[in-house]
């Protein structure tokens, strides 16, 4: 009978955390690229870092210049990806990524 109102606490608890995270960072330019998926930019880096393989057809495109991000993964591997949420400055909607945080900068 004790575990009950432990069990009540904890889903009070988790209840209470923010469903969505407050973005910290934003896009520096739209010089970046950013992928849909982690493959797409796994390939996009190999053409251009290492001349291996050829660019993505589809699926890659500049990084909206001004989007705040969020940081939702970064998977550790030989090379840090990360998957963002970016929403863009102009109102359009949100979009998931796949792209290095160097294109971020911390939002003060």
């Amino acid at each position: 009978m004790k575990q009950i109102p432990a069990l009540c606490v904890v889903i009070t608890a988790l209840l209470a955390l923010p469903v969505h995270a407050e973005p910290t960072y934003e896009v520096v330019d739209n010089s970046y690229t950013v992928c849909e998926t982690e493959a797409q930019y796994r390939q996009l880096l190999s053409w251009s870092l290492y001349g291996v393989g050829k660019k993505p057809e589809q699926g890659c495109f500049p990084a909206p210049a001004g989007a705040k991000a969020i940081i939702m993964e970064c998977p550790e591997s030989d090379i840090i990806l990360c998957r963002f949420r970016l929403m863009p400055s102009d109102g359009s909607e949100p979009m998931e990524v796949w792209a290095s945080k160097v294109m971020l900068k911390e939002i003060p």
